[in-house]
């Protein structure tokens, strides 16, 4: 057993409970063996501003339970949107005392961290004052975007220097790691993500389209993704509204800032009769959709593992992808899915057109995630934490 530390900003909480979900599964499963501590850091936001976007911040509590979990939520100190370079330090500073006093009684082996800034650099910093092995895993946007700033990935860089290990989601994001931040690959293990096979399994589609109240003769395309830029909805709008067809219909599942814009858009090309924005919903529905659905598009500008695709897979759904990051290993044979470039409307309709005209193999396509479990993604993370102890252990004057 190993008394872990886990520190990320990326949990859910209360009011965002779809957040770092894949996080979660990993830290369920590591505390079936082990004694995890949760930290979760949220920013401070003071509870009179209460008709703002980020009010929620005020109204989590300081302590829950999620999935089982206990999980604390310290406060940190940042200016939204400004000096973003200076939030790793704020975050550090914001938390130190709160860190000291958990870290003096839990007494934790190690100090694992998800997302590399600002907690990944803060997390380093708190292992190195208090002599503690650290690993920082990368998910994906913290290098592919959060590395854009030189400030901020001078940061980042000296955060993954300076940690025992380094974790990748799959061996496109270890190549970026490695060629933009200049860490070496020996440093990095690749861990790529599981799934929820108790949860995500094939289920009888008329079905649920009767539960979810839609209609059967439609051939639904479905997309579950964040509205954010670096998802690529709006080009897979613009694309689904060149595919002719009164019984196609595209439904977008998520929330993010750009709701708004997308549905303007749906509007100026005439296609609110065939595309749906339905806003977010709560995860554990999320395996009727994809099953009702016949195909599953995720037209990303960047990615690092995209767990939605698995899902996709573990209930015998086809998937149409953008080529980028953890993409092609995922979608690694021409029987499971189509891949298109990125940012490209018209790649994209011609995708999903082929798509919705290929006949698809379910099993087939099961096959390809079948016993990749998020027990089997927590063994393997606790195999390298096991062996991050193991270096330490055997440094000569070493406190672990």
């Amino acid at each position: 057993m190993i008394k872990i530390l886990l520190s990320t900003v990326i949990y859910p909480n209360r009011f965002e409970i779809n957040r770092g979900v894949c996080i979660k599964k990993q830290a369920v499963e590591l505390a079936r063996k082990n004694r995890l501590v949760v930290l979760v850091p949220v920013p401070y936001f003071p509870s009179f501003l209460s008709n703002n976007s980020r009010a929620f911040y005020a109204r989590i509590p300081r302590e829950d339970v999620i999935d089982g979990l206990a999980v604390q939520y310290p406060r940190f100190f940042i200016i939204p949107k400004l000096f973003r370079f200076l939030h790793g330090p704020f975050l550090f500073l914001s938390v130190y005392r709160y860190y000291r006093r958990t870290i003096k009684k839990e007494r934790p082996d190690i100090l694992l961290g998800f997302w590399t800034f600002p907690d990944g650099f803060a997390n380093v910093l708190i292992a190195k004052l208090f002599k503690l092995p650290v690993v920082i895993g990368c998910r994906g946007c913290d290098i592919n975007q959060l590395t854009n700033p030189y400030l901020q990935r001078k940061l980042i860089a000296w955060a993954l220097r300076n940690c025992d290990q380094v974790l990748s989601v799959s061996e496109a994001l270890k190549k970026e790691i490695v060629e933009r931040l200049d860490i070496p690959p020996g440093r990095i293990t690749v861990i790529p993500n599981g799934i929820e096979e108790g949860r995500f399994f094939p289920q009888d589609k008329n079905r649920m389209r009767e539960a979810l109240e839609l209609d059967k003769g439609h051939h639904i395309t479905l997309c579950v993704a964040r509205l954010e830029p670096v998802k690529g909805v709006e080009v897979l709008v613009r694309a689904f509204a060149r595919i002719e067809g009164d019984d196609n219909r595209l439904i977008i599942i998520g929330d993010g800032s750009e709701m708004q814009t997308l549905s303007t858009l749906v509007g100026r090309l005439g296609v609110s009769d065939r595309i749906s924005l339905v806003g977010s919903k709560p995860y554990d529905e999320i395996p009727r959709w994809v099953n009702a659905a016949d195909l599953l598009v995720l037209p990303s500008i960047s990615e690092g593992w995209p767990n939605t695709l698995m899902e996709a897979f573990s209930c015998g759904k086809p998937v149409v992808a953008s080529r980028v990051g953890g993409v092609p290993e995922i979608i690694d044979s021409p029987q499971l899915g189509i891949m298109t470039s990125p940012a490209d409307v018209d790649d994209l309709a011609r995708g999903i057109q082929e798509g919705m005209a290929r006949n698809w193999d379910a099993d087939v396509i099961r096959q390809r995630v079948l016993g990749r479990s998020w027990a089997v993604v927590a063994d393997e993370l606790q195999a390298e934490l096991e062996r991050v102890l193991q270096r330490r252990n055997a440094l000569p004057g070493s406190v672990c």
